[in-house]
């Protein structure tokens, strides 16, 4: 009974930990160059767990992870920005330039866009910190994970929301959960996916 508890508090203690280096290293970026890379080693420690890799030393680890993944995590952090800019005009003109009995269908389509964007942005974290691909394909894998899982793509999806639900309306439970338990809920479902294709991709 005492190990069980001991094992306990080391992985909430692992967990706040981590959700402190999240922290510090989206500040050390200045937050605009920070939140992309320290959000995929945080992904990549959550990869590290699910493979049994438990004992990683936690702030060496991070650091490495956030040091190989701040270029390319941040180009592709620019080009998000662009994507969910150009949903976000679009959603504005509806009102302005299209007439009000199409404005429904058209709302439809703009949230069908910025869902499978969303997803796509989502599981580009994990992909980035389970493979070791070419700088675009991890966009190619990430999109393609969005309609060959559509199952899981609605679970993180859910997840994804009543996260954001939590944070706006429990902001206590959400500084208790912290980051590092929505990355390892994310990387969780992936990675048994993951899997099936790790006979063909190459795995860092």
């Amino acid at each position: 009974m005492t190990s069980i508890i001991i094992k306990v508090a080391e992985r909430i203690y692992a967990f706040v930990a981590l959700n402190v280096l999240w922290c510090v290293f989206v500040l050390l970026g200045l937050g605009v160059f920070g939140f992309m890379p320290a959000t995929v080693a945080l992904f990549r420690m959550m990869r590290e767990w699910n493979s049994g890799r438990k004992e990683l030393p936690l702030l060496k680890s991070f650091l490495t992870f956030y040091k190989e993944s701040f270029i390319r995590a941040n180009l592709y952090g620019a080009l998000f920005l662009v994507v969910f800019y150009i949903i976000y005009v679009n959603y504005q003109f509806v009102s302005y330039f299209y007439e009000a009995s199409i404005h429904f269908f058209l709302y439809v389509v703009i949230f069908s866009i910025t869902a499978v964007a969303v997803m796509t942005f989502v599981n580009l974290f994990s992909v980035m910190a389970h493979f070791d691909h070419r700088l675009f394909h991890y966009l190619k894998l990430a999109f393609g994970m969005v309609f060959a899982h559509p199952f899981k793509s609605c679970l993180q999806l859910f997840w994804l929301i009543a996260y954001v639900l939590v944070a706006l309306f429990y902001p206590k439970a959400f500084l208790l959960i912290g980051v590092s338990v929505f990355a390892y809920v994310i990387m969780s479902i992936n990675f048994s996916t993951f899997n099936l294709y790790k006979k063909d991709t190459p795995v860092p």
